[in-house]
């Protein structure tokens, strides 16, 4: 009938542990709605202000590139109006792959094929031999809309800030 001791010890020992780590999960504390909620609002804040400058400082990198890649193309039809006497003529186009212009553009001037601008070169004889060059944001990609810089044979460029 009687148990000894020393189970009825083990058993009330057992039964005060589990009772005490109950009690201490009641006790501590997590993170409250309120706290989760100000975390997120600061964090929507911070990207508030840094995905604009972010796009902002993507545009003027590609704005960059195509001011030095029609400087580049420039300076390659220079080569060629010093070896041929002329510029080509016609209208070409380059967003990547080959302008199909003689003086092998695209690789000499190092253009690449993930671009973010069209190149369009106008290239005339008469009255005088002459070129325009035009960088066009692709319409379909993220600089849709954007600015379109030009450079000519005479050395005029535009928008004249650049």
């Amino acid at each position: 009938m009687f148990r000894p001791v020393g189970i009825l010890l083990k058993r009330f020992l057992r039964l005060a542990m589990k009772n005490h780590s109950i009690q201490k999960l009641k006790n501590e504390r997590g993170f409250t709605i309120i706290e989760i909620m100000i975390a997120v609002g600061l964090i929507a804040i911070l990207a508030s202000i840094a995905i604009p400058s972010y796009i902002g400082i993507q545009k003027r990198a590609a704005r960059s590139e195509a001011k030095a890649n029609l400087e580049a193309i420039a300076l390659v039809l220079e080569g060629y109006m010093a070896e041929n006497n002329n510029y080509g003529n016609g209208v070409y186009t380059y967003m990547g792959g080959s302008f199909g212009h003689t003086a092998d553009i695209e690789n000499v001037a190092k253009l690449g094929d993930n671009l973010l601008y069209q190149y369009r070169l106008v290239a005339t004889q008469v009255p005088a031999p002459a070129f325009s060059l035009f960088a066009v944001p692709d319409p379909s990609g993220r600089l849709a809309g954007d600015i379109t810089f030009s450079l000519d044979s005479n050395g005029k460029k535009t928008p004249s800030d650049w």
